[in-house]
């Protein structure tokens, strides 16, 4: 598939195809992985700074919170985002973009990539490709999503 030829053109340390490679791996009759079934043990262990847990909130509108942000994610973007709100971050013309993403993921639960080139606050500019994987307790309505974030 598309993903997967984009994934396998990366270079070889980018913890992008090891992150949907176990994520597939969890998967069990094509059903959707919860949050339950991540077991960092059992995850790449260079690709673990890298991923980012998000929680998909749906009352009384949607809204995404990062529930847990790799170290690597964080230097990459300057700060640990862990416990907030996607939408207090001020992350204007980004904002619209990653959440058309998110949903996109949550409305279609597949593996999906979103590469962009960002600012930051003091004017550097630098492109990253970010892999998000759809996550349900009850197997229909995505309540997290499992993603890795890596500067390319």
């Amino acid at each position: 598939d598309e993903l997967r030829r984009f994934l396998d053109s990366l270079p070889p340390k980018s913890p992008l195809p090891p992150v949907l490679d176990y994520w597939r791996s969890i998967q069990s009759d094509d059903s959707i992985p919860s949050r339950r079934d991540l077991d960092p043990t059992t995850m790449d262990s260079a690709s673990l700074p890298h991923i980012v847990i998000i929680d998909v909130e749906e009352e009384p509108r949607r809204r995404f919170r990062y529930r847990l942000v790799g170290t690597a994610v964080g230097t990459i973007f300057g700060a640990d985002y862990s416990g907030r709100y996607m939408d207090e971050l001020g992350l204007g013309d980004v904002f619209a973009r990653v959440v058309t993403f998110y949903t996109l993921v949550c409305n279609d639960p597949q593996p999906a990539l979103l590469r962009g080139s960002y600012e930051t606050r003091s004017g550097l500019t630098f492109d990253v490709a970010r892999l998000a994987t759809p996550l349900s307790e009850d197997g229909k309505h995505i309540d997290a999503l499992f993603c890795a974030f890596d500067k390319t």
